[in-house]
């Protein structure tokens, strides 16, 4: 083999090594972008850390009741899935179903409020004095259609 061949070969594997390397880069910058985008680190953005730990806390120290809460919408959205799917649909069913998913969303949003409540009781004014108000809390899309 000659030096210029294996020359070409290293350089295209090189070429090949560099670009797996950036689309690992690039997948894993995005991965963390929609991490901090969505979520319940996203919500909790606009409160300060000491709130944050404190809720945090609260959630781990009540984590059998989250699971419950999780799990109900969970199966409550799965039943609505199923009625989206079934043939022939029964409209009444649907509506009952999200009805249920909306009930479930409620109760969830319910927990986690009520987590942040308790924490801010317990929060000096100076504290809560830093909570800063999100956009539209709609994530990555909250300064959309504001203009």
């Amino acid at each position: 083999m000659s030096a210029r061949r294996t020359i070409v070969i290293l350089a295209v594997c090189l070429l090949v090594s560099v670009s797996l390397n950036l689309f690992a880069a690039g997948a894993f910058v995005a991965l963390r972008s929609l991490e901090r985008s969505f979520g319940l680190g996203a919500l909790m953005q606009t409160y300060p850390p000491s709130v944050r730990r404190e809720v945090r806390q609260r959630l781990i120290a009540d984590r059998a009741a989250m699971r419950a809460v999780i799990a109900d919408l969970r199966d409550a959205r799965r039943r609505m899935f199923e009625a989206m799917r079934a043939e022939p649909l029964d409209r009444d069913a649907l509506a009952r179903a999200m009805a249920d998913v909306r009930t479930k969303t409620t109760a969830v949003q319910a927990f986690f409020q009520s987590a942040l409540a308790a924490s801010l009781e317990e929060t000096p004014a100076s504290e809560r004095k830093k909570i800063e108000p999100p956009g539209l809390g709609l994530g990555p899309f909250q300064d959309r259609g504001a203009e």
